[in-house]
């Protein structure tokens, strides 16, 4: 069985049914393992703001606005019954054998997770929850990251260009290269089966031997 990170907004979560729709997506990842990563939105905003006002500098920007992810963790957590908080590959495999669904908290992950294979992630604005998702894809290591965003992928799919419209984040395009496999889905859309567009397919690279927390 294949595991997807599955990435989700930060624009989604003012969606009233968004516990369903996330519910509907699971169901259409059959014989999937399903691993959430949170993104930001209205409080990543706030720490924009208070960067802008305080000149907080990038790293501690960079670290707080993770940290806020923590917020939406937790949330979610109350949308979704199944939903548990976790940190590690060990404590997500005990939720998947109780049917459950984890939610990564980012913040803890990419601090105690340590591989010579991949570079840590810049400490600044031009990394997300997108490259975070990425990142954990690769580290974790997962089959695929899903994109859940609040609009149709644009025709031109290319990371540069998604990145250029502001769609994903800048540094996407650079870790996104190494991903197994990225397809992007538009949570808000009525469609139904919901669809989900590829952006990447069929790189091989996986890193094996990623250590994280015990």
């Amino acid at each position: 069985m294949k595991t997807a990170v599955i990435k989700i907004g930060g624009s989604l979560f003012d969606l009233p049914d968004l516990a369903g729709r996330i519910a509907k997506l699971l169901d259409v990842l059959e014989n999937t393992k399903p691993l959430i990563v949170c993104g930001g939105g209205k409080t990543v905003d706030l720490v924009r703001s208070w960067d802008q006002t305080h000149q907080l500098g990038d790293r501690a920007a960079h670290w707080l606005a993770i940290q806020s992810l923590m917020l939406n963790n937790r949330l979610l957590c109350q949308l979704l019954l199944d939903a548990r908080i976790i940190t590690s590959p060990s404590e997500a495999k005990v939720v998947w054998q109780e049917r459950g669904v984890p939610v990564l908290n980012s913040d803890t992950y990419l601090q105690q997770t340590a591989t010579s294979h991949i570079a840590k992630l810049p400490e600044s604005w031009d990394v997300t929850s997108d490259s975070i998702a990425a990142w954990v894809s690769l580290t974790w290591p997962a089959d695929e990251l899903i994109l859940l965003k609040s609009i149709e992928l644009p025709k031109d799919r290319s990371l540069s260009k998604l990145a250029l419209a502001g769609l994903v984040d800048s540094y996407l395009p650079t870790i996104a290269e190494s991903l197994p496999q990225l397809r992007w889905c538009n949570l808000r859309s009525d469609s139904v089966p919901l669809q989900l567009d590829t952006v990447i397919s069929g790189n091989n690279f996986h890193i094996r031997n990623a250590t994280g927390p015990a």
